[in-house]
């Protein structure tokens, strides 16, 4: 052994091989992977008592395993190459060393190639743009205002605290007061108004505490709560016609069963009346859209006493009663009945959390098909109907408060119900009938269409939600086309027709409008993050989302203004797509203030030549409004007009979004052009909204004035007021002020951080 290594060290010292040395271990060792002294024998068989024994040279297993950068007919280890074959062997080492590098630099060279090609879809070879890491600005993204350092709350891309960052000088306005003491008053007027309003509408939303804390048993609490009968058709009725159309809760002829039973005085099952408590209440509201805030009369429902005693009836329940499928009904319909009363989508949100968690462990997100013991086919279709209801609950809820949903795509095998009619499904029937093709109305047909793109929209609520994650455009741009297709087939399969049957109209306006709505406003989330503030994001989106925008604003202009059932469609309209109105109105002034930053940019008319002189932003928004005469720069300003217009005449349904339509009529007025009078006509904007509240809170001008809104002690000794200090007006213009006077009269976000238009309170800012 010993003679060899003078000889091996040699070679090896000149080789780049894995293993140079010959196999100088035991067998033993060297099978057990031990550490060997080669003695003979060695220590490690002295110790275990076993045989120690090493390979002959020549022996199988004498030579150790070949390096992947040798030759084969490499020269054995233990024998090394004669000094005269030396020469030859290494220049065959090198050769093969550098095959193996180059080798290596091609394989690397076609990886870097596959996912070059991978994270780049859109190339130049391909006829489309090379596609880039999508980039929105953090300001148009999200927010959060944050309270006392502990309260704190989040905004996303769709909230109006978010759009109100795209517009610098509108911004500056509301902080600043417009540098008048006139504006400065509506704005005053404005905020008493709001807290009147605030208050009326808590006091409407309070429940009767008689029957809310009373020991009486709950059904019989339920029981005197309940209009009467003539009452409750009618609003059963409307929930029917209005509300269980996309989201399909109950099978209607068993309830209908059940409810002429109750009032012929037959005992019903416990869950009966919380579900019509429920029902009422979403019934009442549609009722009740155009007419102002609830009331407490026996034409109607009280409906935050009737929703407290559903609550405190399903927080009772206990066991298997929280698995029944009634159970799952009352939560669901309990849910659409309390988002009447809250002005905090957010907490609806928080609530549908739990609600889908519970409808998992009954296993409604499987399909009915997939357990082994047999689930009857009319209970099959109903749990179809039941959890593509949460389905939708879940995507439209996460939209609006910009949060991720509760169910992703992928977490549910449960498929969508068949095109059917409640009568052709009855409890003891052996097989579902076949589903009746989409074009045929039946009482399903609006959630079955519906469904279809629910795959579609997941991905849509995903992708706002991890937006700082995207390489490229081309996601949005294939899930956009997905949802532009939806909206295509929704014309082919509800054509327009011309029918005479008012009834008949009302529902296919009805029926377009909800389809619509439910792939349009996926869409406008998903495009809004880059349309508004990202200088880079193709044309499409561009177009795309102004073309919505208005396709949105522009629903009513189908209805007959003359008809008998215009004055219930039109406040219908506006309570339904109420906030939907709202963001797509500050994008349509969004493109506007592009459109004219263009124009202005240049001292020049809009044309082609001078727009190709702006920003990349201002030609894509002036592009889109050239697309089409209907979303020229006039058609943009008077639709938005007449959305202000409308929100004023029905400033008693805003209520608490008072400050949103202050916001929009700020922003619209002041991107008029150089040719206008932007102060002014904010001046005029306000003093209407200061009159349609007053009207609307039955109090005068002169009587909310007096109200007292008196700041702390240490703010206000910093300014000079008048001898009336509830006015709070200051005795010299806001520019005369000194910057310690402003910040005590406004705050640091005062006029829109702060607590709403209290100028008061500046510990709410932004983050």
């Amino acid at each position: 052994m010993g003679e060899n290594t003078p000889n091996g060290t040699a070679v090896g010292q000149h080789r780049v091989v894995k293993r140079p040395r010959p196999v100088k271990s035991c067998l033993e060792c060297r099978r057990r992977k031990l550490k060997c002294d080669r003695l003979m024998p060695c220590t490690q068989c002295q110790k275990s008592q076993r045989g120690c024994r090493y390979v002959a040279d020549g022996e199988a297993g004498s030579l150790s395993d070949t390096s992947d950068a040798e030759t084969p007919d490499r020269a054995p280890k233990r024998n090394c190459a004669p000094a005269s074959h030396e020469g030859n062997l290494l220049d065959a080492h090198s050769q093969a060393s550098t095959a193996l590098l180059e080798d290596y630099g091609l394989r690397i060279e076609r990886l870097e190639q596959a996912l070059l090609e991978k994270t780049t879809p859109f190339t130049e070879r391909s006829g489309g743009y090379r596609s880039h890491r999508p980039v929105a600005s953090a300001l148009t993204m999200r927010g959060l205002t944050v309270k006392g350092g502990s309260r704190t709350r989040f905004f996303g891309p769709s909230s109006v605290r978010v759009l109100v960052n795209l517009f610098d000088e509108a911004k500056e306005f509301m902080f600043s007061g417009g540098d008048s003491n006139d504006i400065l008053q509506s704005f005053l007027l404005v905020h008493k108004i709001h807290k009147a309003m605030q208050e009326e509408h808590r006091k409407a939303t309070a429940p009767i505490t008689v029957y809310v804390d009373s020991m009486t048993p709950i059904h019989k609490r339920m029981a005197d709560v309940l209009p009467s009968k003539i009452v409750c058709d009618h609003l059963v009725q409307l929930y029917m016609d209005e509300s269980e159309t996309l989201y399909r809760v109950l099978h209607t002829p068993s309830f209908y069963a059940q409810y002429n039973q109750y009032w012929e005085g037959n005992q019903q099952p416990d869950y009966f009346l919380p579900q019509l408590l429920s029902i009422l209440c979403i019934g009442y509201r549609f009722h009740r859209a155009g007419k102002g805030h609830l009331q407490n009369d026996r034409e109607g429902i009280h409906t935050p006493t009737a929703c407290a005693l559903v609550r405190a009836w399903l927080d009772s329940l206990r066991g298997k009663q929280l698995v029944e499928f009634s159970s799952l009904q009352t939560e669901v319909l309990a849910l659409m009945a309390q988002r009447v009363l809250s002005t905090q989508s957010h907490e609806a949100w928080q609530h549908l959390g739990l609600l889908v968690r519970m409808a998992m462990t009954m296993g409604l997100h499987r399909d009915p098909s997939e357990f082994s013991h047999k689930i009857l086919p009319f209970w099959a279709e109903q749990r179809r109907k039941l959890w593509t209801t949460i389905l939708e609950l879940d995507i439209h809820m996460s939209i609006q408060c910009n949060l991720p949903s509760c169910i992703r795509e992928g977490d549910f095998t449960c498929g969508p119900p068949r095109n059917l009619n409640d009568d052709e499904l009855y409890p003891n029937m052996i097989e579902l009938p076949e589903s009746k093709p989409i074009e045929i109305d039946t009482d399903s047909r609006i959630q079955v269409f519906a469904a279809l793109t629910l795959r579609t929209r997941f991905k849509v609520v995903d992708l706002v939600n991890r937006v700082d994650n995207l390489q490229d455009y081309q996601q949005i741009l294939d899930i956009g086309n997905e949802l532009e297709q939806a909206l295509e087939d929704i014309r082919c399969v509800l054509p327009q027709r011309h029918l005479s049957n008012m009834n008949g109209a009302r529902r296919q306006l009805m029926t377009k409008v909800v389809l619509d709505m439910n792939c349009r406003r996926p869409l406008l989330a998903l495009y809004r993050p880059f349309a508004l503030s990202s200088t880079d994001a193709p044309q499409q989106i561009m177009t795309g989302y102004l073309k919505s925008c208005m396709i949105l604003l522009s629903f009513l202009e189908e209805v007959n203004s003359s008809t008998p059932d215009h004055p219930h469609i039109w406040p219908m309209h506006h309570f339904v797509l109420k906030r939907d109105i709202i963001y797509a109105s500050f994008g349509v002034c969004y493109y506007m203030k592009q459109i004219q930053s263009s124009a202005v940019s240049t001292r020049e008319p809009e044309t082609p030549e001078s727009c190709a002189r702006s920003e990349p932003i201002e030609v894509a928004c002036t592009t889109a409004s050239r697309s089409s005469m209907l979303l020229s720069l006039p058609r943009l300003r008077a639709t938005v007009e007449k959305v202000i217009d409308t929100m004023i005449k029905r400033i008693s349904e805003i209520g608490t979004d008072l400050k949103d339509l202050v916001s929009l009529t700020i922003v619209f007025y002041t991107y008029q052009g150089e040719t206008r009078e932007p102060k002014k006509e904010v001046q005029q904007a306000l003093q209407r909204i200061v009159d349609a509240g007053l009207q609307s809170v039955h109090i005068s001008q002169e009587n909310i004035t007096s109200m007292t809104m008196m700041p702390p002690t240490e703010q206000v000794h910093m300014v000079n007021f008048q001898a009336d200090p509830t006015l709070m007006t200051p005795t010299e213009p806001l520019s005369m002020l000194t910057a310690d006077m402003q910040h005590a009269l406004w705050g640091d976000f005062g006029m829109w951080d702060g607590e709403f238009w209290n100028p008061f309170i500046s510990n709410q800012t932004p983050i």
